[in-house]
């Protein structure tokens, strides 16, 4: 196995991207372009459409920021002078003051606090929120304490009555008759505004939003991917719908909570509710980039500002992605009518170069105190404040021309979005956006014809493979938005040109001819490690299938069973889709290598099968985007955890796709357990193991039979003794055979798999034994042993454990065992008559000098694949047989592409026991259970009652 270097930041991230082409190690940057080096040194250009997601506003390393970031720096620029002046902070909020008063005419101040990214923008706002709930509360608590104090001073001079109505305290609560009733009732009431008192403060947010990740801010980004796992670390945050502000309003109804206060009115103490502060604001994007680029509606806008100021809850406008010009104006928020109590900005305000952030107070809201208790390290630094403003002046530039030129770019980029649209209505969704805040959405692509394409889009990895088709082939990186899969994201800086858009136009016009043609050969190609020229073909065909008469679509099958398999053959890949028919398959090994974190190869069609009994069953097989090479060089490694790893998510979805049972193909047992390590609820496994060795048993044992007279006096041997299969092979051969070969791989933990087998085999031959009646095989020979003779005399018990004693034994009474001997040399299957090849190396391991004169050959490696066919073939006076394989008059014939050794109706034995065992209404063994004899008769006898027949030479 090639070594990957060892990455330490974001490794998943950036293996994921790898995946897709996409980790690009970028060397220089420069407006709309990032350059990369190929493999001759020669820089190539690539038009970023990602924008740093919204920060680039004036592109990538502008000239004059750049040159007064040198500036800066050469003059020795203070960049850490905390606790000190900082007069250019104070120019940065002056020109956003300004171009508030602006775009808000009538707008009154708003103080500045600096951050160093929006997230934490986002915090520093929610701080600020309940630190002025949190005022406002003690303000309140001390007023209904002055009032109290007023009242009673009332009630004891005389100028107040006492209260005659008590029915807004809780309970059964007296009306005071005396000045120390009174003073109780006053208790009464602090007692109860104190248990409000710890009312927990609630925060609104709108569903698509996002503002951020870290663990406040993450609160109020709506997609449950960022959120769900951390909602026990934060604040209650209620989201409602974007577009009726009833439901906000209803919502902010359930919150009102009041506690009580006195007021001396006529002459009377009376008890009185207070509105409690518990809604401690509302947090909106006026274009919501992440949720799709929606557009806030202005009237409803209007109407939540209005439902707020009724109950004083402050309205955060997040503008950190909207702001700095990028919609047409400063403030996304101006064009709505939306002004807010709280401004966010960020990412461009660094000018594409600093790391600042800031927020915005209206100062009627604004707490001074707020500066004592928040505060960060390199928030407001010298540096970064310093390119902020220098960025502030660069946009105000002739009367804010780069606002204008925002609005004209993105106006010709959504235009020519818009005609794709027109032509490609089938796969353009929709366009959406302002200015240079764009989304181009594409039609669900989740039922596509091409499984690739359908895989991808229900994996919601269909825009990555789309970027990275625009980016290796067209040489434009786009962004995803992860809470939209079907959504393309395009932040341009406003220095696009009409080229570069024409150069948008062509890779998105061909994106478009992919997906309506259903072709995913020119989006795996780049990924196959082909050079672009290799393309075997140029054109994009038509690979949509011809529309399906809704008559002639088959009814339901009463069950549904899955297998999930592999490895993985270019011909399975050529099978699932048959657009990359053209791609060889050194082409396709690479892709499958290039995909390995994202295993996710679609289900094949089903396949159906129909028992004499009544009973029909829909088997579907889910591959598993493994290789033999990578499967060696995981055994290699040790790392088929990571197989399991894969099969568990398969499983998964085949439960998700209503199948009841789920088998595991060959060499997936050895990884899960036998299915017993996998947990799944509400599905039933099986490795198909059982129906393997008895099917395998019974072709070879025909065979020795036409050859050699049956099993009795013969000498049997099993490569892979030590494995699951092997084991159960040997142990029922030895029933009736006089001798036993285990054959092991010799790696580490073979020669104890081998001495399991071994003890197991003499564990039974004892129990038969001591059952008494007739005795044949291994059982036979052993009863003539002086241990066996007195263990018979003790009266030992069948199921005492002996299989280890009884080797013990046999290996200080002979120099070699006559009964079961075990090595890891292949040269020891020269004395066997029958040799099963039941190992699980995706490689030949048989070679015809092992094998003895007229050896009859089971093989049941990769469950007949062929694997040691060609010793036999070598020699004419071998048997072979192909073992664990069986056929189904009634079933559908499985994709060549999954197992081409197999004839048209033929079964791999593991396919076979899923179907039968999806017919049988008797359950379904548990899985990782002893193949007994007991096991798998009823599993043979299941699938012949079920149609099944074991195919013999």
């Amino acid at each position: 196995m090639v070594k990957e270097p060892t990455r330490y930041a974001e490794a998943l991230l950036t293996g994921v991207l790898g995946t897709f082409g996409l980790d690009v190690d970028y060397v220089r940057a420069e407006k709309n372009s990032l350059y990369y080096l190929d493999d001759t040194g020669a820089e190539v250009p690539v038009l970023d459409l990602v924008g740093g997601w919204g920060s680039l506003m004036l592109g990538h390393n502008h000239p004059e920021i750049v040159a007064y970031a040198k500036e800066l720096l050469d003059a020795r620029w203070p960049v850490h002078s905390q606790h000190s002046a900082h007069p250019v902070a104070d120019q940065v909020g002056a020109v956003l003051n300004g171009i508030l008063g602006r775009e808000f005419p009538g707008a009154e101040p708003y103080s500045v606090t600096f951050a160093n990214s929006g997230a934490e923008a986002v915090e520093a706002a929610v701080k600020h929120c309940e630190f002025d709930r949190a005022l406002r509360m003690k303000s309140l608590f001390e007023q209904i304490e002055w009032n109290a104090d007023v009242a009673l001073n009332a009630v004891l001079d005389g100028s107040a009555a006492l209260p005659d109505d008590t029915s807004a305290l809780p309970g059964d609560t007296a009306v005071p008759t005396s000045v120390e009733e009174f003073g109780a009732l006053l208790g009464a009431v602090a007692a109860h505004n104190i248990a409000r008192a710890g009312t927990a403060p609630v925060f609104f947010a709108l569903e698509r939003a996002f503002h951020g990740k870290l663990i406040g801010s993450t609160q109020f980004t709506y997609n449950p991917v960022f959120r769900a796992a951390f909602t026990s670390l934060g604040m209650a945050v209620k989201f409602v719908s974007p577009d009726d502000a009833t439901v906000f309003e209803n919502l902010v109804a359930e919150q009102r909570t009041t506690v009580l206060d006195v007021e001396v009115v006529d002459g009377r103490v009376t008890l009185v509710e207070r509105d409690f502060p518990v809604v401690a604001g509302l947090i909106v994007e006026p274009i919501q980039g992440e949720g799709g680029i929606h557009e806030l509606d202005p009237v409803f806008v209007a109407r939540i500002r209005e439902i707020c100021d009724e109950v004083a809850c402050p309205i955060v406008v997040d503008e950190i992605q909207t702001g700095m010009g990028r919609t047409g104006k400063f403030f996304a928020s101006a064009d709505i009518g939306l002004l807010g109590d709280y401004y966010l900005l960020g990412k461009s305000l660094g000018g594409g170069i600093g790391k600042t952030s800031a927020l915005l107070i209206r100062q009627s809201r604004y707490r001074p105190e707020f500066e004592l208790v928040h505060s960060s390290t390199f928030a407001k630094d010298g540096f970064s404040t310093a390119i902020a403003l220098r960025t502030l002046e660069l946009l105000e530039a002739e009367n804010g021309a780069a606002y204008d030129r925002a609005a004209e770019r993105g106006a010709r980029i959504i235009g020519m979005l818009r005609e794709l649209a027109e032509t490609y209505p089938d796969v353009v969704a929709d366009v959406r956006g302002k200015g240079l805040l764009i989304g181009l959405d594409f039609a669900d692509q989740s039922d596509a014809a091409s499984p690739i394409i359908r895989e991808k889009a229900r994996a919601g990895l269909l825009v990555f493979q789309l970027g990275s088709y625009l980016q290796l082939v067209h040489h434009i990186r786009t962004g995803p938005t992860a809470s939209v899969p079907t959504m393309l994201r395009i932040e341009p800086s406003i220095y696009i040109s009409d080229e570069e858009i024409e150069q948008l136009r062509a890779g998105l016009t061909s994106v478009c001819e992919i997906l309506r043609n259903q072709d995913a050969l020119p989006l795996v190609h780049p990924l196959t490690g082909a050079a672009e020229e290799d393309l075997p073909r140029a054109e994009i065909r038509n690979f949509r299938p011809e529309a399906a008469d809704a008559a002639d679509a088959a009814a339901a099958a009463d069950r549904k069973a899955a297998l999930v398999s592999y490895p993985l053959t270019p011909d399975m890949l050529r099978e699932i889709d048959p657009s990359l028919a053209d791609l060889d398959d050194d082409r396709l090994v690479g892709y499958a290598r290039r995909s390995v974190l994202l295993n996710d190869l679609p289900a094949f069609a089903p396949v159906r099968f129909d028992s004499p009994q009544g009973t029909s069953v829909d088997l579907t097989v889910y591959p598993l985007l493994v290789t033999q090479q990578q499967l060696r060089e995981y055994r290699a490694a040790g790392q088929t955890f990571l197989i399991g790893l894969d099969l568990d998510r398969r499983v998964r979805a085949a439960k998700a796709d209503g199948n009841g049972v789920v088998g595991l193909g060959f060499g997936l047992g050895a990884v899960s357990g036998h299915g017993s390590g996998l947990r799944v609820p509400g599905v039933s496994l099986t490795a198909g193991s059982a129906l393997a060795v008895g099917s395998a048993l019974a072709a070879v044992e025909h065979a020795a039979t036409e050859h050699f007279g049956g099993f009795e006096g013969l000498t049997v041997a099993v490569v892979g003794g030590g494995g699951r299969i092997g084991s159960a092979l040997g142990a029922l051969s030895a029933e009736r055979a006089a001798r036993i070969v285990l054959v092991g791989s010799g790696r580490d933990g073979s020669a104890d798999r081998l001495r399991a087998t071994e003890h197991r085999i003499y564990q039974e031959a004892w129990a038969r034994i001591a059952a008494g009646g007739e005795l044949t095989g291994v059982a036979a020979a052993l009863s003539s042993e002086s241990l066996i003779a007195g263990w018979l005399a003790e009266g030992r018990s069948g199921d005492e454990p002996s299989g280890e004693a009884i080797a013990a034994y046999l290996g200080d009474a002979y120099d070699t065992n006559p009964y079961v001997f075990a090595s890891d040399d292949l040269l020891s299957l020269r004395n066997a008559q029958v040799v099963f090849s039941a190992h699980s190396s995706p490689v030949p391991v048989l070679d015809e000098k092992y094998l003895a004169d007229g050896a009859v050959v089971g093989d049941l490696s990769f469950f007949a694949g062929g694997a040691e066919d060609s010793a036999a073939a070598s020699r004419g006076d071998l048997h072979y047989v192909r073992g664990g394989i069986l056929s189904m008059s009634n079933g559908g014939i499985l994709p060549r592409g999954f197992s081409p050794s197999l004839a048209a109706g033929e079964l791999l034995a593991g396919m076979a026991e899923t179907v039968a065992l999806a017919m049988s209404d008797s359950g379904v063994p548990k899985a990782g259970g002893p193949l007994t004899r007991e096991r798998v008769e009823a599993v043979v006898d299941l699938a012949k009652h079920h149609g099944f027949v074991t195919i013999s030479p």
